[in-house]
């Protein structure tokens, strides 16, 4: 994979994570429970302070994962502005079906 296509994957994933954030905000409220996918059981106490909180060291990690690729921006440096870069339009589309926008994030 190319270093584009690397840098917009670990975006996407961060845009992701935002975009759940903001939504268990409004969706959720303190008395909630989860449960894991794999077992199919109930996690117990577990705060939506906690998941955020989790949810927030994944972006960190991406951050990082981020600045390691790029050499903290420095070796990007014209790589999205330049006239032959070319949009991955299949990623866009993928986006939009999935109902993702760049509204659904919150820039924190």
């Amino acid at each position: 994979m190319n270093t584009a296509k690397r840098i917009n994957t670990l975006l996407d994933d961060m845009l992701t994570i935002r975009a759940e954030i903001k939504r268990m905000r409004a969706n959720l409220d303190a008395n909630f429970s989860l449960v894991n996918k794999k077992t199919g059981k109930k996690i117990e106490k577990i705060s939506p302070k906690k998941v955020e909180e989790l949810a927030n060291n994944e972006i960190i990690r991406i951050q990082k994962e981020l600045n390691k690729i790029t050499n903290n921006g420095k070796s990007i440096t014209g790589m999205f502005n330049n006239e032959y870069y070319v949009n991955d339009m299949m990623q866009d589309r993928v986006l939009v079906e999935n109902g993702q926008t760049a509204d659904d994030t919150d820039n924190q």
